[in-house]
């Protein structure tokens, strides 16, 4: 069925503009659910911050969003050594590396959304999102002959009224010397704010929606569920479940080497048709845990590269944004291969749509500090505010 679907949807678009191709016959027809998709909003919808806080009433919607396979950045999984500050003025805040990552690295374990399904306004009860397009080829982890996609229904306040989840992004660094792109996503009073969902983290219970073509890879790493080898999901469309890697005490470095040595396992596992209903629980406080607030942030690099900076001639606002002087990351036991000197972390504001981290070295390569041919090197002339040490 999803080699057909993609089949004649190709060929319908080869035809457009073609006389040859002759009349396209049916695209006023009503269209054949895909698949529906059973869900329901678990709490007080009325609770959700409003009208009585002097704002306008709620527009609550759930959106079904197809994620994407990605890597976190080293720092975020491995913070190196800190290094003291040489220089700190008495309005800045402490230099703290756990508060860069707190403040500047998203759960590496997170829910990434990539692309943004059917969507449909929340209603007491059970409600059905209908399907009428497969998940493109792009959100799908595999081969032609065993791939899958996985997706979450995220409930959130459309704060502009567009019917859609609008995803925001952390600003895109650029080359040396040419500017950041950063995005306008407009005031905070503006932003959708999610809600819930019914996936947000491989560490947390989830219902995830998934659509398998030919044979389940249990080897592929895109969401695991380590431990649930005998509740594959189903061909087509799914619904999964998993309990989580729920281990309290678990710094987020140590869990991601235990998952990578498939040292834990889901809590509990499941697997059902479309007839199980998909429940998500609403988490209405005035301001939403990052976590959910993750869930409308798409990445810039999928695959976890770190992108340095020459320091600017002003310094960035550390009187406000959490900073520190780290050392560069790398594998325990890979000193050979580990750059040298130091860096200046600074994590995004709490006011950012997204979660970032800046990284900036006196001397260095977008994604190498230890090139051969830096594209800067101020380390004889460093800018004044300049907190970390200039020599490794």
């Amino acid at each position: 069925m999803a080699t057909l679907s993609r089949t004649l949807t190709m060929a319908a678009l080869a035809c457009f503009g073609f006389p040859g191709c002759g009349k396209l016959v049916g695209l006023n027809t009503p269209v054949t659910p895909l698949a529906q998709i059973q869900v329901q909003v678990a709490g007080d919808i009325a609770s959700v911050p409003g009208a009585d806080a002097g704002e306008q009433a709620p527009q609550l919607r759930v959106a079904l969003v197809w994620g994407t396979q990605w890597l976190p950045e080293p720092f975020c999984v491995v913070p190196p050594t800190s290094v003291d500050a040489v220089r700190v003025e008495s309005d800045w805040k402490p230099p703290s590396a756990d508060a860069v990552v707190a403040a500047g690295c998203p759960d590496s374990f997170r829910f990434v959304p990539d692309r943004a399904g059917a969507d449909i306004a929340v209603q007491p009860g059970v409600q059905t999102i209908t399907l009428i397009n497969l998940p493109a080829a792009d959100v799908m982890v595999g081969d032609v002959t065993a791939r899958v996609a996985y997706a979450s229904l995220i409930v959130y306040d459309d704060r502009n009224g567009n019917g859609t989840l609008d995803f925001h992004h952390p600003p895109l660094h650029r080359r040396h010397s040419q500017p950041d792109v950063v995005e306008d996503a407009g005031p905070p009073a503006t932003r959708d704010i999610v809600y819930g969902a019914s996936f947000i983290s491989m560490t947390l219970p989830d219902q995830r929606v998934a659509y398998l073509e030919g044979i389940f890879d249990k080897t592929a790493a895109f969401y695991p569920r380590f431990g649930c080898d005998s509740y594959p999901p189903l061909p087509g469309f799914s619904i999964l479940s998993a309990g989580g890697y729920l281990q309290p005490g678990y710094a987020q470095s140590d869990l991601v080497a235990a998952v990578l040595q498939r040292q834990l396992t889901e809590t509990s596992c499941g697997v059902a048709t479309l007839d199980e209903v998909v429940t998500i629980p609403l988490q209405p406080t005035l301001q939403p845990p990052a976590s959910l607030a993750e869930l409308a942030c798409t990445v810039n690099d999928t695959g976890g590269t770190t992108f340095y900076r020459e320091p600017p001639a002003n310094a960035p606002d550390l009187s406000t944004l959490d900073w520190a002087c780290v050392g560069f990351p790398h594998l325990p036991g890979d000193n050979a291969g580990a750059a040298l000197g130091n860096q200046l972390v600074v994590a995004s504001a709490s006011t950012d749509a997204c979660q970032s981290v800046n990284h900036y070295t006196l001397r260095g390569c977008d994604n190498d500090p230890s090139c051969s041919a830096p594209s800067w090197d101020v380390t004889a002339t460093p800018p004044d505010w300049w907190p970390c040490p200039t020599t490794p």
